[in-house]
């Protein structure tokens, strides 16, 4: 049961952050701006669509860097989501299982999830398996948190994820890695391309497998992919990505008291996508995404006691989006356009569920990024979007930047956002509502950012709060889905980072959540606290490293035998990876995964991994 913060503290905090921001632009409001910056430099497209360093937006927004991923050595791009502030991860036991990301204290279907800006949420159910995306040849991952469906459309309640590929560029180039470790891991890495100032190709290949902590509990990974385009007039490009993605896993149980020896799932998404983006002239830029995304998921239990146990589950999504990006003076106006088609098929040992099930969205949306003088900006966007189903939804936002000071800036905004159905929920045979509307939401959010002179750390503070209304969920009484749910969430955000000696850095997160079911209970898996501390960089000219703890408090979950609520414990975790590089291009790595090898359960009735340790060579060239 979580206890609701009142008005009179959240406003009490409010005149905290205000007053101390007063008394900084008070101070620090003669002082000029440092010329070079640790953090906050990073760029993002995502929170406003188009190129802008992190601290140039005024939302809140985190890049994790290929510097980063390569400090922890993670072959999983979760492992690095869980470092991140409003964000809590939850894997259903071993790695390679299920994984689910909740945003602010959203659904994990209200996160959208974007690849180079193409969809990856499956039309089916929504949501997305996390277990899948790789660090193989990724570029950056960036984070935006807060409601964006008025800039992409359905999904984006708690926020959006967005993996960049890398892009190869400075003649020939490329990586290989070889890792192992306990319980038969074996990772293995390649990376080659070419680039030159007009063309440039990458191709990667990825394979992961370990047998598992559990009987049944094995795991294998892969992924292909490939980035290639042509490049004219300084910064236009065609290109072309494709991305194969495949995963087997065996599921160790149903229940910890029901074991699955032959229990399987085999999962594989193809993503194929011809991006433009042509700087038509000085004031005007264009931008045309056309992708096809294809996703497979076969499930087997030839032991099932019910018989022969089988599923298979095809999920396609075409989309083509346009992007217009107009720049007048202090406003930078967008403006474009999205279709999309979705199709479902469905086939289980009941017969076809969903046969070829199609749906199609469109949308158009306008954007004001407008620089009103150079201590105040307004960010301002209205979305529509329409179905077949369910009729049109509008969705609006506005933000502001007001910089106090050269070293502090106050932040705000508002937001709506929704979700569509999905096609499992309005046609599937068990629960399936036709009928069904959007879930919808209302979020707002006050923060501060502090960047002291010199520029080697910046603080942020964020306080948000979302409402959200119609939430889908099954009703036994009328023996379907329906619109009947509801959720308060209340919370903050703290941020800190921190450069030393210009080689290492040091990050520390703190989030703090309220939610509230509607019924007086708080929702499930949502820690009210976590915390992270993250020590990464360079230790003179041969070691790199990252150190990572972790606490997550205590949340509410279901037992899985009984079905009743319980309380999951709270648990922390202590990651260190080392790296070594001998000579120019080789490294020696190695990484301990739970120091201290804590017993903890992320789900219910799921064991997390013990420790474990690693240890591998990576060559650049």
């Amino acid at each position: 049961m979580s206890h609701r913060p009142t008005i009179t503290g959240l406003a009490t905090l409010l005149v905290v952050i205000l007053g101390a921001s007063t008394l900084a632009a008070q101070q620090f409001n003669q002082q000029p701006a440092p010329e070079k910056k640790d953090f906050g430099s990073e760029i993002t497209v995502t929170a406003t669509g188009i190129e802008s360093e992190v601290d140039d937006v005024p939302v809140a927004t985190t890049v994790i860097t290929r510097k980063q991923m390569d400090d922890a050595q993670s072959p999983t791009v979760t492992e690095l989501l869980r470092r991140v502030p409003g964000l809590s991860v939850t894997q259903l036991g071993d790695t390679g299982s299920v994984t689910s990301v909740f945003t602010r204290g959203t659904n994990s279907n209200h996160t959208l999830v974007l690849f180079e800006g193409v969809r990856l949420n499956s039309p089916y159910f929504g949501g997305y398996d996390w277990s899948l995306p790789t660090t193989t040849a990724i570029e950056r991952v960036e984070v935006a948190r807060g409601p964006y469906s008025a800039l992409w459309g359905s999904d984006a309640v708690g926020g959006v994820i967005n993996i960049i590929p890398q892009r190869r560029s400075g003649g020939f180039g490329g990586r290989i890695l070889a890792e192992g470790g306990q319980e038969n891991w074996q990772r293995y890495e390649a990376t080659a391309g070419f680039g030159s100032a007009h063309f440039d190709i990458q191709a990667s290949g990825y394979r992961l497998s370990s047998d598992g902590s559990l009987e049944n509990g094995d795991v294998t990974g892969q992924q292909g992919l490939l980035t290639t385009g042509f490049s004219w007039g300084g910064d236009s490009r065609i290109g072309f990505v494709y991305q194969d993605l495949q995963s087997d896993i065996g599921i160790p149980f149903v229940t910890p008291d029901s074991p699955t020896p032959n229990r399987r799932q085999e999962t594989t998404q193809r993503l194929m996508a011809i991006p433009l983006r042509w700087t038509v002239a000085k004031w005007w830029k264009l931008e045309v995404v056309a992708s096809r995304t294809e996703r497979e998921i076969d499930f087997t239990d030839p032991d099932d006691p019910w018989g022969y146990v089988y599923s298979t589950t095809e999920a396609d999504t075409d989309q083509a989006r346009l992007a217009n990006h107009h720049t007048f003076g202090r406003h930078t106006i967008s403006w474009g356009g999205e279709w999309r088609e979705d199709t479902v098929t469905d086939v289980n040992p009941f017969g076809t569920a969903l046969d070829n099930v199609t749906e199609s969205t469109v949308g158009a949306f306008a954007q004001d990024n407008w620089q009103v003088n150079r201590k105040f900006r307004l960010l301002f966007g209205v979305r529509w979007d329409d179905t077949d189903s369910w009729g049109s939804r509008t969705s609006g936002r506005l933000d502001f930047g007001w910089r106090l000071a050269d070293t502090i800036e106050l932040r705000g905004g508002y937001g709506q956002a929704y979700r569509a159905p999905a096609l499992g929920e309005l046609y599937g045979p068990f629960g399936g509502n036709p009928d069904l509307e959007p879930e919808t939401s209302n979020s707002g959010e006050l923060g501060v950012v502090y960047t002291p002179l010199g520029g080697h750390s910046r603080w942020q503070l964020n306080i948000f709060t979302t409402d959200i209304d119609n939430l889908i969920e099954y009703d036994f009484a009328s023996m379907e889905n329906r619109n009947i749910g509801e959720a308060r969430i209340n919370g903050a955000e703290f941020v800190w980072e921190q450069g030393a000696f210009e080689i290492l850095r040091w990050y520390i997160q703190a989030t703090y959540l309220y939610t509230d079911d509607g019924d007086g209970e708080s929702l499930l898996r949502r820690p009210q606290y976590s915390l992270a501390w993250t020590l990464n960089g360079d230790i003179g000219e041969d070691w790199s490293g990252d150190t990572t703890i972790r606490w997550v408090s205590s949340r509410d979950d279901v037992d899985p035998l009984t079905y009743e609520r319980v309380e999951n414990d709270s648990y922390y975790t202590v990651n260190i990876s080392v790296a070594w590089q001998p000579w120019s291009a080789l490294a020696i790595t190695g990484r301990v995964l739970n120091v201290f090898d804590e017993s903890y359960q992320e789900v219910v009735g799921y064991p997390a991994p013990g420790r474990r340790f690693m240890a591998g060579l990576r060559w650049d060239f």
